[in-house]
């Protein structure tokens, strides 16, 4: 019986997430489509610094028959595991990283967010971002791009990691874990450029109201296919 609770909470939790990180698309994508258009997009400083920086890695290792920053990479994906673990009351006992072995976390339990959380945080940005926050406002512009930048090394990470074979995704399931990291992926995202400032998001006024919106939407389908 427990179990079948806590399988039912982890999907009620699933479709939340997945309604909020819609409702953080729709708002963050509303601009670009009835103002500035798509070309506005194109012209942005931060979007071309991260895909200098996906690029740059992709070159890197290529030139390098090997990844240079491969440590790093397991480095972040392990404290990822570590940091989740202390925010969800589940800290870890041990980690490893290795520079060719990857690396390990032992934690006391687990739990979605613990397990998932390297392919939806990108733990060295979320730093750099709240960094920003402090940062000399004559510097603020330089701490945005380096923000970028290291989002998009994140993005060479995740799609070196995100795979079918990944242990990670074993105990709850492949396909609870990518429909999760779908959801909480936009959320993060979300978070980290307002926070930076790369993208203004309105969470009370904007976010909050379209997520309500598309929760009686869904309410009244629902009554609407129960006829």
């Amino acid at each position: 019986m427990r179990r079948l609770f806590a399988w039912l909470i982890r999907w009620v939790s699933l479709v939340a997430l997945a309604g909020l990180a819609l409702a953080v698309l729709r708002v963050s994508l509303h601009p670009l489509r009835v103002q500035t258009g798509w070309t506005g997009l194109l012209q942005s400083h931060a979007l071309w610094t991260g895909f200098f920086a996906l690029v740059s890695r992709w070159l890197l290792t290529r030139w390098r028959r090997g990844d240079p920053l491969e440590f790093l990479d397991t480095l972040e994906h392990e404290l990822t595991h570590a940091v989740a673990g202390y925010l969800t009351f589940a800290p870890p006992v041990s980690l490893k990283a290795t520079l060719r072995r990857g690396g390990e976390v032992e934690l006391r339990r687990s739990n979605p967010v613990v397990a998932l959380a390297p392919y939806f945080l990108p733990l060295y940005t979320s730093i750099l971002a709240l960094l920003t926050l402090v940062m000399n406002p004559a510097l603020q512009t330089y701490g945005r791009l380096a923000v970028a930048f290291l989002l998009g090394s994140f993005a060479y990470r995740l799609a070196r990691e995100l795979h079918l074979g990944q242990t990670d995704f074993r105990e709850f399931g492949i396909v609870f874990s990518l429909l999760s990291i779908a959801a909480l992926l936009p959320l993060s995202l979300g978070a980290i450029l307002d926070t930076s400032h790369i993208l203004d998001i309105s969470w009370r006024g904007g976010v909050w109201p379209v997520f309500g919106e598309q929760v009686r939407w869904g309410w009244n389908l629902r009554a609407v296919l129960g006829r």
